[in-house]
């Protein structure tokens, strides 16, 4: 019907239902003649809220505790699936489902993250959260992404790979690294869709195949008003 790439969204989905999407695919490329190029687009540090019951209501001014895999019920500090702890620094902005609820980080100790509410809002379980100031070190490509990379390489059908939350080239040139010690010869595309991404975007390209622009995530942690102009200014 006219798609020459297919991208398969490793965020979600076992490696059972991946296989059984690309040897579908393969199949109507060859019965349609048409070739079909697929991507892998590799999940990366995604931060979320853990699993808690009901809804939290939050005032301007009221203080949050947040933990890697806390027990919320028991201790009142709020799960998160990735261990932010060492990442973020006092100062930096915090956005809470997607972006609807704006916090500050006010310190860092034993592990827990406490930030300060700037707005009234809530939220329930496994929410997005964002951090537009904070620095990944390059730190982007998880335990789980090298096993879906693994995964996928293997298969012999990938012939892109999208890094998400990519922040420097170095993000690209260790990806890179990986492939070719997989024996990959895929192709790379950064997903633009972080404050540092947008601001070091000309030597990304130049480490880049393609590059693809995350809107969704791209007006959270920028203003969202900008970004149709940051979009025409990449692919332009």
């Amino acid at each position: 019907s006219g798609a020459n790439v297919l991208r398969l969204n490793f965020t979600h989905g076992t490696h059972e239902w991946h296989a059984q999407t690309i040897k579908r695919i393969r199949h109507a490329s060859k019965e349609y003649d048409k070739p079909v190029a697929i991507i892998q687009d590799l999940q990366g540090p995604k931060v979320r809220l853990g699993d808690f019951e009901g809804t939290i209501t939050v005032k301007k001014g009221d203080i949050l505790a947040f933990k890697y895999n806390a027990d919320y019920q028991a201790t009142g500090i709020l799960p998160l699936q990735y261990d932010l702890a060492k990442k973020v620094k006092r100062g930096e902005e915090l956005l809470l489902y997607d972006g609807k609820i704006r916090t500050i980080v006010t310190s860092v100790k034993d592990s827990v993250v406490r930030v300060c509410a700037e707005n009234d809002g809530w939220f329930v379980k496994r929410k997005a959260i964002n951090v537009p100031d904070t620095d990944f070190g390059g730190d982007i490509i998880t335990a789980k992404d090298r096993a879906d990379l693994e995964f996928g390489i293997a298969t012999g059908e990938i012939d892109y790979v999208a890094l998400t939350f990519v922040q420097t080239a170095d993000d690209l040139v260790k990806l890179k690294q990986i492939l070719k010690r997989l024996g990959s010869d895929a192709k790379v595309i950064p997903k633009i869709e972080t404050k540092a991404g947008v601001q070091n975007i000309e030597s990304i390209v130049q480490e880049a195949d393609a590059v693809m622009i995350a809107r969704g995530d791209l007006a959270v942690e920028t203003p969202a008003e900008t970004v149709p102009i940051v979009q025409r200014q990449i692919v332009g």
